[in-house]
C-alpha cells in the first residue's frame, strides 16, 4: 500500500511538472510573459539613462571673463584696474596619485598700492538632483598714480549659484552683489581736491531665475528666464529693471524667441519708466546638412526720441552649413531695437557722469558670417566678420566744464560698424594650452568724427602651463589700439590715446595637498596708459599669498 501510494505520489508530480512547463513553452510561443518581461526591463533602463547630473548644467564657480568684446551688442572694452583682468582660478594641481575631489577653495594675498585679495568659493555635498554655491571676492588699492587716495578703487563681490533637478524640468538661479568703489580722480593736474568729494559708491544687484525643459525626446521644449537687477549710488542714481525671456519650440522645426524688459529709471530731475518688447518667430529648414532658419524680428520701444519709431520689423534669416569633415560656415541676419540701461553703462565705465539720458539703439541691419572648425584633434578656429548700421549708438566722451565726468552720448545719425573677429584655442598637450583673440573694428558716421573710446584693434594672447607636476603658470597678454578721445580743447579736440599693451602674470606652487602659494604681476610691462582720458593707471602691480581647498 505505502509503494503504491509512493509510486502515485511520483506520476502526480512528474504531471504537474510536465504540465507547468507547457504551459510556459505555450505562453512563450504567444509572447505574452516574453514580451512584459522585456518592456519592464526597457522601461528602468530609460529612467537610469534620463538620470542627470547637476554639474552637467549648472557652474557655480565664476566663468573667465574674456577681455575681447562682442561688438555685435555694443558692449564697451571694460578695462577698470578696479576690477582683476586676470580672472584666474584657485589652483587645482595635484600629484598624479591623488583622486580626491575638492569642493571649497580659497585665496587671500596682499600687494603694493595697498591691495588686499581675498577669493572664496563654497559648494554643498555633491547631491544628484540639487546643488547650491557661495562665492565671495573682494579686491582693493588703498592708492593709485593720482593723489595717493584720490585714485584708490574697490570691489566687493558676493554670489550665490543653485539649481533643482526634477524629471520634467530643471531649475537654475543665481543671485549676484557688488559694491563698486572708485573716486573722480581725472582733474586738472595741481587741483586740491578733497577725497571724500570724488567719492563714487556704486551698488550693482542682480537676481535670476531659469527654468528648463528636461525632455530631450518631447515635441515641445521651453525655456523660461526672469531677471531682476538694480542700480544706484551716492549722487542719487537708480534703476529697476525686470527682464524677461521665453523661447519655445515645437518638433524642433518651430521656433518661438520672445524677450520683455520693464524699466524705470530716477536722477536728480528725472523719472522715467521704459519697456522693450522682442519676438522673433522662424521656422527651421534641414536641407541635406544645412540647417536653415527663417522668421521675423518685431521689436517695439517707448524711448520718445527724435526720430525713434515706436516698432521696428525686420527679417530674420540664420544659416550653418558643415562645408568639409570638421569645419562648419555660418551667417546671421537680423534688425531691430537694443535695450541700453544704466546697469550696464555704469559697471563699464565706473566714471560716468550723473543724469544720464537713457535710449535704445536702432539696429538698422545686422549682418555676421563666418566659420569654425577644428584642423586637428588640438587646435579649434573661428573667423567671423560682420557689418552693422546703428542709429543712437552709444558715445563715450569726456565733459566740456568737468573732464574728470565722462558724459554718455548718442550718434543719431547712421554709424557703420564692419569687424573681422578671430578665436584660436590650441592644447599643446595636457599640461599646456593657448588661446588668442583678435578683434578689428572700422566705423563711420555722419554725425562724429571719431567714435570715441572706441578701439579699432583688441588682441588677447593667453596661456595655461603646468611647469611642474605642483607648479602652474598662467599668463595674459592684451593689446589695444586706435583709441581718439575727445579733450576739452576747442580748437583740436580729438585727442589720440597711446596703444595699450599690457602683460599679467601668475605662478601657483602646491605646497602639500591642501595648501599653496601664489605671486602675480600685472601690467608687467610697467605701461604708464589710460584706457580713458584723464585717467592714468597704476603702474607694476605685485601681490603675493596662499591658497587653499577641502
Amino acid at each position: 500500500m505505502k509503494h503504491n501510494t509512493k509510486i502515485v505520489w511520483v506520476i502526480g508530480t512528474i504531471l504537474f511538472l510536465s504540465q507547468t512547463a507547457w504551459s510556459q513553452v505555450d505562453d512563450q510561443q504567444d509572447g505574452e510573459v516574453q514580451d512584459a518581461e522585456i518592456v519592464i526591463e526597457k522601461e528602468r533602463k530609460i529612467k537610469l539613462n534620463n538620470e542627470r547630473k547637476l554639474y552637467e548644467f549648472i557652474k557655480w564657480k565664476p566663468e573667465r571673463t574674456s577681455v575681447i568684446s562682442p561688438p555685435s551688442e555694443f558692449k564697451w572694452y571694460i578695462y577698470d584696474v578696479a576690477n582683476e583682468p586676470v580672472d584666474f582660478e584657485p589652483a587645482q594641481a595635484s600629484v598624479s596619485e591623488n583622486l580626491r575631489t575638492y569642493r571649497h577653495y580659497g585665496k587671500a594675498g596682499l600687494g603694493n598700492y595697498a591691495s588686499p585679495l581675498l577669493d572664496v568659493s563654497l559648494t554643498g555635498a555633491s547631491v544628484v538632483d540639487h546643488m547650491i554655491g557661495l562665492n565671495v571676492k573682494h579686491r582693493s588699492f588703498g592708492t593709485g598714480e593720482v593723489d595717493g587716495e584720490n585714485s584708490g578703487a574697490a570691489v566687493t563681490e558676493l554670489n550665490i549659484f543653485g539649481g533643482l533637478i526634477r524629471e520634467q524640468f530643471r531649475l537654475e538661479s543665481g543671485l549676484n552683489y557688488r559694491l563698486e568703489k572708485n573716486y573722480y580722480y581725472g582733474y586738472p593736474e595741481g587741483t586740491v581736491v578733497g577725497n571724500n568729494d570724488i567719492k563714487h559708491r556704486a551698488n550693482f544687484l542682480n537676481l535670476n531665475l531659469g527654468i528648463v525643459d528636461n525632455f530631450d525626446d518631447d515635441d515641445w521644449a521651453y525655456r523660461a528666464d526672469f531677471n531682476f537687477r538694480n542700480y544706484s549710488d551716492n549722487f542719487n542714481a537708480k534703476e529697476n529693471t525686470i527682464k524677461g525671456e521665453f523661447d519655445l519650440g515645437y518638433s524642433e522645426i518651430l521656433y518661438l524667441n520672445t524677450e520683455v524688459v520693464l524699466s524705470k529709471y530716477q536722477d536728480v530731475g528725472i523719472d522715467e519708466s521704459r519697456s522693450y518688447f522682442r519676438l522673433n518667430p522662424y521656422y527651421r529648414l534641414l536641407i541635406e546638412g544645412l540647417i536653415l532658419d527663417l522668421g521675423i524680428s518685431v521689436s517695439l520701444q517707448n524711448d520718445d526720441f527724435p526720430d525713434l519709431g515706436s516698432s521696428r520689423f525686420f527679417p530674420y534669416a540664420k544659416a550653418s552649413y558643415p562645408l568639409l569633415d570638421g569645419y562648419t560656415v555660418f551667417a546671421e541676419l537680423d534688425g531691430g531695437y537694443t535695450f541700453n540701461s544704466l546697469y550696464e553703462f555704469a559697471g563699464e565705465v565706473g566714471v560716468l557722469n550723473q543724469s544720464t539720458t537713457l535710449a535704445n539703439s536702432e539696429q538698422l541691419f545686422d549682418f555676421s558670417g563666418g566659420i569654425s572648425g577644428n584642423p586637428t584633434e588640438r587646435l579649434s578656429l573661428t573667423a567671423k566678420v560682420s557689418f552693422q548700421s546703428v542709429r543712437y549708438l552709444p558715445v563715450m566722451v569726456n565733459n566740456v566744464l568737468d573732464q574728470s565726468r565722462i558724459d554718455l552720448i548718442y550718434d543719431v545719425e547712421n554709424s557703420k560698424i564692419f569687424a573681422f573677429i578671430g578665436k584660436a584655442l590650441y592644447e599643446i598637450n595636457a599640461s599646456h594650452e593657448l588661446s588668442m583673440g583678435v578683434n578689428l573694428f572700422s566705423y563711420s558716421s555722419k554725425g562724429y568724427d571719431q567714435i570715441y573710446h572706441r578701439p579699432t584693434s583688441e588682441i588677447l594672447i593667453s596661456g595655461s602651463h603646468e611647469v611642474l607636476p605642483r607648479l602652474q603658470a598662467k599668463w595674459n597678454f592684451t593689446f589695444m589700439g586706435g583709441l581718439v578721445a575727445r579733450g576739452i580743447q576747442v580748437t583740436d579736440p580729438d585727442v589720440n590715446l597711446e596703444a595699450i599693451s599690457k602683460l599679467d602674470l601668475e605662478l601657483h606652487y602646491q605646497l602639500k595637498e591642501q595648501w599653496g602659494i601664489f605671486l602675480s604681476g600685472e601690467n608687467m610691462m610697467n605701461q604708464n596708459y589710460s584706457r580713458y582720458l584723464y585717467y592714468p593707471q597704476r603702474g607694476i602691480q605685485i601681490r603675493g599669498g596662499a591658497t587653499f581647498r577641502f
